[in-house]
């Protein structure tokens, strides 16, 4: 997925948008790194143009220290 660009609608939050395109919440920092003027906002208000960058390479669990497997 190359990035797009998301209209937010009325009371969206990051964790959530996070959650829709990258299937986990825990992206949400992808979100606020690449969209700092909005990241003031803990609730977006409608009709912001948020970008969604493309989701990072997972690790592959044979390139992670052996306590992390």
């Amino acid at each position: 997925m190359a990035s797009v660009i998301y209209t937010s609608k009325h009371s969206d939050y990051w964790d959530a948008i996070a959650k829709k395109y990258y299937g986990s919440e825990h992206y949400m920092y992808l979100l606020l790194e690449a969209n700092p003027e909005l990241a003031k906002h803990e609730v977006l208000p409608a009709n912001l143009q948020v970008v969604v960058p493309e989701k990072p390479q997972e690790i592959k669990p044979a390139k992670l220290p052996i306590w992390k497997r």
